[in-house]
């Protein structure tokens, strides 16, 4: 029970280091006048995936040491990618996302479905090496570079964010870094004892309470965006934290420490993200409802299915 009491602390940790982290990050982007796609893919979609990323560097300097935590790391990553887009937008969906603009699918596809097929393909061997770490990072790269060069597509966001001082939103900043590390610490060390108490693997675990616990971040941000009638904010974080989650993460954690990688994943987690990041596309830019009850109903059913599958099927 107490690692579960600390596991929970560590999770509500990420998420107030990263909320924390956000606000001064927002202070500190208003000096830029971006579009609201814009800011949530790069600003908002690194600020909330610090905590996946903290916990796989984490885990990966633990397995030099002889732990193998792998299942920690892949575990958090496809499992918050699948819980961003198939329990957030599923919540979050009944509020009503408007469809986006078709102009932006297949640059948005080549990158989400592009990263499943990649670390799918890095782990057939049931091994990501520290080259094919390099490959997704240079892949996340080059997603971050023609956000960045093609940013005159979007139109600049007339709305306003809180000001503060710079001195003042760095100290946030800091703040928000200093919570994540000390929070994924905490996180990784429970989320291993408690997988062992109760018999559970790490990627099982991983997979569902830390990546759920983990897409807290994407689920207060696409509340307060819908509220505010500014549902660009909220997808853009939600795509632009998915590719950073299935890439990035992954990629970082092998180039520190190569990643074992349980079949459950390949037969499970990325076909699960898969189908769920295709229904997305299709809801957002093919059928022009954008996400609605309906829509939202559909995903969340899916990411129930998931969390049974994963708890009691292979690899649990």
């Amino acid at each position: 029970m107490t690692d579960l009491l600390l596991l929970m602390c560590g999770i509500v940790g990420l998420w107030m280091g990263s909320e924390t982290l956000i606000k001064g990050a927002m202070s500190l982007a208003d000096r830029y006048r971006v579009s609201d796609a814009m800011f949530g893919m790069l600003v908002l979609a690194i600020g909330t995936d610090l905590p996946e990323l903290f916990i796989a560097v984490d885990a990966s300097l633990r397995s030099l040491a002889g732990e193998d935590l792998s299942g920690i790391v892949i575990g958090s990553a496809i499992g918050s990618s699948v819980g961003q887009f198939a329990l957030v937008f599923g919540v979050a969906g009944f509020i009503g996302y408007e469809s986006m603009n078709r102009k932006f699918l297949s640059r948005n596809a080549f990158f989400l479905i592009g990263s499943i097929a990649a670390v799918f393909l890095c782990s057939y061997d049931g091994v990501i090496s520290r080259l094919e770490g390099i490959v997704l990072c240079m892949y996340y790269a080059s997603y971050f570079a023609v956000v960045i060069l093609r940013r005159a597509e979007m139109p600049e966001s007339e709305a306003e964010i809180a000001h503060m001082t710079a001195v003042r939103a760095w100290l946030i900043l800091a703040l928000g870094l200093v919570v994540l590390m000390v929070a994924a610490e905490l996180t990784v060390v429970h989320a291993v004892r408690f997988a062992e108490r109760v018999g559970l693997s790490n990627i099982a675990v991983s997979a569902i309470i830390i990546g759920m616990g983990s897409s807290l971040p994407e689920l207060s941000v696409s509340f307060v965006a819908l509220l505010r009638k500014r549902g660009g904010l909220s997808v853009g974080n939600l795509i632009g934290s998915n590719i950073l989650d299935t890439l990035l993460v992954p990629g970082v954690a092998a180039v520190i420490a190569p990643l074992i990688i349980p079949a459950a994943v390949l037969m499970i987690d990325l076909p699960v993200l898969l189908v769920v990041t295709s229904l997305v596309l299709v809801f957002l830019y093919v059928t022009g409802r954008g996400v609605r009850a309906l829509e939202a109903s559909v995903l969340l059913a899916i990411y129930i299915g998931y969390v049974f599958l994963r708890l009691s099927g292979p690899g649990s």
